[in-house]
């Protein structure tokens, strides 16, 4: 096994603190950009200004721009990895709690196991991933059951219900373009392509937000200091540091072990929705995140022995 020089156990660990603490705060940031922004309008100024900074950065470098194949790939995962996957997850806040959205998102090693088509030999060979992908849809239910026995009214259950699904869509937009892009990658360096797909979701989400009609309602002499820097924030934190981070770690650490985010962003999540939004969740969502947790190191972990078996 390669040692890792001091400078880079550092840049390790602060890769893991970023991919940990940021996106589990991202979730919290989003709430509040809500209370000042349309959710698509939200959207689309938080990919364009990250948009605009990382294809700044690339042709300051003197990279050249890219070529047309490789903009239509970007485009195509703009539109189904952040339109579809952050797109929706950010409409859905309007009517679920942040820390309830994070623990739907914590399903992703559920998806990508179901998605994956190419590698299911290899995963429903292997019990402790068929347990955990059967523990994580007992984990979805037990998420559901508020909503599912009418422990709201009617008309908010019916909301919260639609919300919860469009969070699970969203998490599956993110699994497919993931295993697309994975298997058909642009051409170009991953900063320019990232934006590239930054840019396209903006423009992709503008017109999601025109036909909603969300600019007409939409005052900017009403953003207050928070609605702003949280967009901010979402667009320098989450969509450039945490995400670069998270690209560099897979290249120096398993991505089993990259993966463990996963389990970290809804404790966060819950934790700072609790304290600084006052938000509830139930105990039934409790049991469901521990429950999909448990599910997603089930299925990381063994999915990771699988293929170094291989």
């Amino acid at each position: 096994m390669t040692t890792l020089a001091p400078g880079n156990r550092l840049l390790v660990l602060l890769s893991f603190v970023a991919i940990y603490i940021i996106w589990g705060t991202t979730y919290l940031a989003i709430a509040i950009g809500l209370r000042d922004f349309p959710p698509f309008l939200l959207a689309s100024v938080r990919f364009i200004i990250a948009g605009l900074i990382m294809v700044g950065y690339c042709q300051v470098k003197g990279e050249p721009l890219p070529r047309f194949d490789a903009i239509a790939k970007n485009a195509l995962l703009g539109l189904v990895v952040l339109a579809g996957g952050q797109g929706l997850l950010i409409w859905s806040e309007q009517y679920i709690t942040s820390g309830y959205a994070s623990i739907l998102v914590a399903t992703l090693p559920i998806w990508f196991v179901i998605v994956d088509r190419k590698h299911w030999r290899t995963y429903f060979s292997n019990p402790f991933i068929i347990a955990g992908v059967l523990l994580g849809f007992g984990g979805i239910i037990l998420l559901f059951k508020d909503n599912l026995t009418g422990t709201h009214s009617d008309a908010d259950s019916a909301i919260q219900l639609y919300a919860s699904i469009a969070v699970l869509v969203g998490a599956i937009c993110w699994v497919v373009g993931s295993l697309y892009n994975r298997s058909n990658p642009a051409r170009g360096s991953m900063y320019a392509n990232l934006g590239w797909q930054l840019l396209a979701a903006a423009v992709i989400c503008s017109v999601i937000s025109a036909s909603l009609g969300e600019w007409s309602s939409f005052q900017i002499a009403n953003v207050t200091t928070k609605g702003l820097l949280s967009v901010v924030y979402l667009s320098l934190a989450g969509s450039i540091v945490a995400f670069v981070a998270y690209t560099w770690l897979l290249t120096q650490k398993p991505s089993a072990v990259v993966g463990t985010y996963a389990y970290i962003n809804p404790i966060v999540a819950v934790i700072l929705g609790y304290f600084l939004a006052s938000e509830k969740i139930t105990t039934f969502q409790l049991l469901g995140m521990l429950v999909i947790l448990i599910s997603a190191v089930l299925i990381n972990v063994n999915k990771s022995k699988e293929f170094k078996t291989k």
